[in-house]
């Protein structure tokens, strides 16, 4: 295929050039080109048709047996841990890995040209996304996809100094796309050269009947694999530190803190492109849900300190930090657990548009998580700058409160600490503390000041344990929604309760959506006579919900899922199949 650029000629420097392909029909023909999981990560010949003919890849056998072997251990330590619906705690199906039935998709390709500060050799990243998926045969055929992604990540094409070429070779790929897409394949991008393969899975999910106080429960595995030879070996995580070896290793946490106490260490930090050293690195990683915010297993940094262990150091001239508490978030953000339930959409930032052939009921409307989506101008500003032969900015906001964030509904906000100070709230919303805590996050959201659909009712204060699955929530008192609603219960899968009533008189901002009916709901999917999307659609009632779209975001632990092709609502993500490893069927 010719280069792009004798396609397209010098390409033109453009105000804004978007740094992520999305369009699904688009990715179908790109998977076609070369661009599909098996030949892309795995070097296979072909493409394959099903995880079946994958795993015969010994590349490909190497994660799915590591992952197998994570899932076996969780179940080892629970009894009540199966892939069943008729126990309370639900494991994902390892045999999805190599089901005839199921394979990958290619979601997303997002250039992450913004990462090069934390390899300043390399030209940041190109990142492919997959989502693990099945469909299966017979009188009823059902397609859908898992809480599994595969972020296939390659450095950036080009080294220090040479960035602009590898801006400009981005800017001719998305003119191209106008123009003979069909034309694409992996040699359009140059030679590229694999980072790592980055695993994102739910694990367990508890119902709300399990797990009233958070309404659910759920945990997610973060793994990286490096190409060690002809097979993939766990590496270590970003910036997400050992706990249980730092602390049991004499000096190793005195060693951690004396390096974060650096100068030039907390420099980076502040700036959000600090590289922990090797030494202190996990290897196995998880988060969990909900109120990832303020659940202590998503903070290993509070786990290894307490705000007194940095109480001698100067905050003075940062711009993010400004207190202990404030940097022990900050570096919580840094890691994979906290980011991967900082503004997430149910654990993960990118999951994907759904193909057309997607059940309604099962279909989401913005497909991206609040933090990638508020993200998305510091990335841009970074790329043009590389582009236009410029020194970009390196500065990385939180996860949890973009650079450019006004402080909209749902949007994290302080009450008090001098980190947060400077987090405020939009125009006729307010700062509140509904879901609290006493040691991780003094942070609240942004929420009306008079209720709406959505808004939350039902605060409480998260009360910490060493093991997260018996973390639980003291409940405060009961927020009014307002004449005419009610506020539908978290014990009943609605964290943090959710204001609600009927369709008629609805309010700017709100939507006309469908809400589960939970108990012959999930009577219904025990029995496993009928598909998730029939169960659902013959067990729900009509319900006022908050309008989204990807300027209208959710707030935590709600997602904005598909009412009609114009209009999205914000529903606790559980409520959709494709992002639960339960109620699923058989992957043989």
């Amino acid at each position: 295929m010719p280069h792009l650029a004798v396609l397209l000629g010098l390409a033109s420097l453009c105000t804004q050039v978007p740094l992520r392909v999305d369009d699904p029909v688009l990715l179908q023909k790109w998977e076609r080109n070369g661009f599909d999981l098996a030949r892309l990560a795995f070097g296979a010949p072909a493409p394959v048709p099903s995880n079946e003919a994958l795993f015969e890849n010994a590349a490909y056998r190497s994660i799915a047996e590591s992952v197998t072997e994570d899932l076996s251990e969780l179940r080892s330590h629970d009894r009540l841990l199966s892939t069943s619906m008729r126990t309370p705690h639900r494991l994902l199906d390892s045999d999805w890995l190599r089901s005839p039935q199921a394979f990958f998709e290619l979601v997303g390709i997002v250039n992450r040209l913004d990462r090069a500060p934390f390899h300043p050799e390399h030209c940041g990243e190109l990142r492919f996304i997959y989502r693990l998926a099945y469909r299966t045969s017979g009188k009823e055929p059902i397609y859908s996809r898992l809480p599994l992604t595969l972020n296939v990540v390659f450095w950036g094409p080009g080294r220090e100094g040479q960035c602009a070429d590898a801006a400009r070779r981005w800017q001719e790929l998305q003119q191209a796309l106008s123009q003979d897409s069909s034309a694409i394949s992996p040699a359009s991008l140059g030679q590229l050269e694999l980072k790592s393969i980055e695993l994102n899975l739910q694990s367990v999910r508890w119902p709300s009947t399990v797990r009233p106080d958070f309404g659910g429960y759920a945990e997610y595995l973060l793994r990286v694999f490096q190409k060690k030879g002809e097979v993939f070996r766990l590496a270590p995580l970003e910036n997400t530190p050992d706990v249980a070896r730092i602390q049991a290793v004499p000096g190793l946490r005195e060693k951690l803190r004396t390096w974060i106490a650096d100068p030039q260490n907390l420099a980076k930090i502040d700036e959000g492109v600090a590289m922990l050293p090797e030494e202190f690195l996990a290897r196995r990683a998880r988060s969990v849900a909900l109120a990832g915010s303020h659940r202590l297993a998503n903070a290993p940094f509070h786990q290894l300190f307490v705000e007194s262990d940095f109480a001698q150091l100067s905050f003075t001239g940062r711009k993010t930090l400004h207190s202990p508490q404030g940097l022990l978030q900050r570096l919580n953000d840094l890691s994979c657990s906290g980011c991967h339930q900082g503004r997430t959409v149910a654990g993960f930032h990118f999951l994907g548009k759904d193909r057309r052939e997607t059940e309604p009921v099962n279909s989401i409307f913005v497909a991206a998580s609040p933090h990638f989506l508020l993200d998305q101008p510091r990335r841009e500003r970074f790329f043009q700058a590389v582009l236009s032969e410029q020194e970009p900015a390196p500065f990385r906001a939180p996860s949890t409160r973009a650079a450019e964030e006004k402080g909209d509904l749902g949007a994290h906000c302080g009450l008090g600490d001098p980190s947060f100070r400077d987090w405020g709230c939009s125009a006729g919303l307010e700062c509140r503390a509904l879901v609290s805590d006493s040691r991780v996050s003094p942070t609240g959201v942004c929420m009306p000041q008079e209720p709406q659909a959505g808004s939350f009712c039902q605060p409480g204060q998260v009360q910490h344990h060493e093991n997260p699955q018996t973390d639980s929530i003291s409940p405060g008192e009961e927020l009014r929604c307002g004449s005419g609603r009610i506020c539908e219960d978290t014990s009943v899968g609605f964290p943090g309760g959710m204001c609600s009533g009927n369709c008629q008189n609805l309010r700017q901002g709100e939507v006309c959506g469908s809400i589960a009916v939970l108990q012959t709901f999930n009577h219904c999917l025990s029995r496993g006579r009928l598909p998730f999307a029939q169960c659902l659609r013959e067990n729900v009632r009509p319900g006022a919900l908050q309008s989204c779209s990807e300027t209208e975001l959710c707030r935590d632990d709600y997602l904005c899922a598909k009412v009609s092709e114009t209009q999205g609502a914000c529903i606790p993500p559980y409520f959709l199949f494709q992002l639960r490893v339960d109620g699923h069927p058989d992957p043989d």
